[in-house]
């Protein structure tokens, strides 16, 4: 990468890199700690991809049900109210995760959503408002992961 040095303090590696000037002055960021310098690189380099990415999670490979965990602790926590957390927690794992939980996020088309709504009207008689909150969490976590990824 190039931009992430690696120097040995003591018994010890440390990755260091450039931040953004603040009031004109340099800023690094550094971490020490690691056994090995290789180990020290790794690090590095995910802090630094966090850093350029304003601290959002990349991954856009992982699969939905991971994502979803992720979207519960990281966004519904934080700006929603504490029932609204536990109903999405209730849908997530109940019905979406072991539904639809095993796809990559990346690669869920509508169809598959459209597939799987279908069959769970089909297989539940739930009430329409409770139907509208399902497809809300869906639609809530696929927004936020456009945003995030």
């Amino acid at each position: 990468m190039g931009k992430i040095n690696v120097k040995k303090r003591g018994k010890v590696y440390q990755y260091c890199f450039e931040a953004a000037k603040v009031n004109g002055k340099r800023k690094q960021i550094t971490k020490s700690g690691f056994k090995t310098k290789n180990a020290a690189y790794v690090a590095g380099e995910k802090a630094y991809e966090e850093y350029i990415n304003g601290g959002c999670v990349t991954q856009a490979y992982m699969s939905y049900g991971d994502y979803l965990d992720y979207w519960i602790e990281n966004y519904c926590k934080e700006f929603l109210a504490h029932r609204t957390v536990e109903e999405y927690a209730v849908i997530v794992n109940k019905y979406l995760k072991p539904g639809l939980g095993h796809f990559r996020l990346n690669e869920i088309t509508s169809h598959q959503l459209n597939m799987y709504l279908i069959e769970v009207c089909k297989k539940y008689n739930y009430s329409y408002g409770y139907f509208r909150n399902f497809v809300k969490t869906i639609k809530c976590s696929f927004r936020v992961a456009t945003d995030i990824f």
